[in-house]
C-alpha cells in the first residue's frame, strides 16, 4: 500500500514527513506490519499513531484535486494495529437516546486522497480515507463549519500551480482538553483543542515550492453554532487561521522538516508583513474547562 511520498511534487521539491520528538516518541504506536515499524500507509496518505490519545500525531497526504473522483465511505478499525489504540465508533455515535454532537472527522480530507490511476484505485483511496487512526473527535458545528471551510479554501486556492498539494495535518492537544466517555466501562477520550494544517505545493506565480500553515482552534466559540465561517465571503480561512510552523511545532511537539519553515511567509510574530497582507497571528482562544456546566459532554449510560 503506497502512502505518502515525499517526491510527489517534483524530484527538486522533497518535503519529509514530520518526526515526533524524543520526547514524546514513548508515545507512538509500533506494529511490524507497518513501515519502518510505525508508518501506518494508506493510498495517497500516512498516518502516525499516538497510543496515549489514541488519536494521530499526524496524517500526511498527496492530494491531487485534478482527479479527486473517488467516491466511497467505510468507517473501520485498522487491524495492523491494536484496538485499544484507536478510538472506534461507539466515541462517536449516539448512546442510550443521547445526542452525541461529536463526528468523525477526517484528518486528511476524503476528496483529497480520493484519487488514482483508474476508478478503482479512485474508489478504495476513498474508502480507505476512512480508516479510525485517521478521524479525530470535531464537534459537528466545529466539523462542518470552520474545519470545512479550511478544507474547501485550499481545494480552491488559485494561488498552486498544478492542484497538487502535501498536506500536514493533525490535532492538538492542551490542558484545558474536554474528555469524552461513552460507558463507564471505557476510557475517556481527549477532544483536540484545537487542530493544525501545514500545506505545500508549487506557486503559480514563483513557480517554487510555497508553504502555508494554520490552527483552528476547537473552542467555544467554534462549536457554538454554524455558519460562523463557512460561506461568510467577509472571512477569509488563508487570512484568520495562518500561522507560522514554529507556534505549531511548540504546540504540538512535532519537528517539522526545514523547508516548511523557510518557505512559509509568516513570521512567529506580527509584523509588517503580515499587516501588509491582512493576516491575523492567531492567538489561543478561550476553551472551557470540563468543570464548566458549559462543557457537560461526558456520555454514561
Amino acid at each position: 500500500m503506497v502512502g505518502y511520498q515525499p517526491d510527489f511534487l517534483g524530484a527538486d521539491q522533497i518535503v519529509d514527513l514530520p518526526r515526533v520528538s524524543p520526547e514524546q516518541t514513548g508515545n507512538i504506536v509500533r506494529s511490524e506490519q507497518l513501515r519502518e515499524g510505525f508508518i501506518l500507509d494508506y493510498p495517497n496518505y500516512s498516518v502516525v499513531m499516538n497510543g496515549e490519545t489514541r488519536q494521530a500525531f499526524f496524517s500526511a497526504a498527496n492530494a491531487d484535486f485534478r482527479n479527486n473522483n473517488g467516491e466511497g465511505r467505510s468507517f473501520r478499525i485498522d487491524s495492523r494495529i491494536d484496538v485499544d489504540f484507536q478510538l472506534d465508533d461507539i466515541y462517536y455515535r449516539n448512546l442510550d437516546g443521547i445526542e452525541n454532537p461529536y463526528d468523525r472527522g477526517h484528518l486528511t480530507r476524503r476528496a483529497a486522497v480520493a484519487w488514482g490511476e483508474t476508478q478503482k484505485q479512485a474508489n478504495d483511496a476513498s474508502r480507505d480515507s476512512c480508516y479510525f487512526p485517521n478521524v479525530s473527535l470535531q464537534h459537528r458545528n466545529f466539523n462542518q463549519d470552520e474545519w470545512n471551510a479550511l478544507e474547501r479554501a485550499v481545494e480552491t486556492n488559485e494561488t498552486d500551480l498544478n492542484d497538487k498539494f502535501n498536506i500536514f495535518v493533525g490535532p492538538i492537544f492542551t490542558p484545558m482538553d474536554r474528555f469524552l466517555q461513552p460507558t463507564p466501562r471505557l476510557e475517556p477520550a481527549r477532544i483536540p483543542s484545537a487542530f493544525w494544517k501545514i500545506i505545500a505545493y508549487i506557486g503559480r506565480e514563483s513557480q517554487q515550492l510555497e508553504t502555508k500553515a494554520f490552527i483552528v482552534f476547537q473552542d467555544d466559540m467554534a462549536i457554538q453554532g454554524m455558519n460562523q465561517v463557512l460561506n461568510n465571503p467577509q472571512l477569509d480561512p488563508f487570512s484568520i487561521y495562518q500561522s507560522s510552523t514554529t507556534l505549531i511545532e511548540q504546540l504540538t511537539g512535532l519537528e517539522f522538516p526545514e523547508v516548511l519553515f523557510e518557505r512559509n511567509p509568516l513570521f512567529f510574530f506580527a509584523n509588517s508583513r503580515t499587516t501588509e497582507r491582512n493576516i491575523v497571528t492567531p492567538q489561543l482562544n478561550r476553551v472551557t474547562p470540563l468543570a464548566s456546566n458549559n462543557s457537560q459532554i461526558i456520555f454514561q449510560q
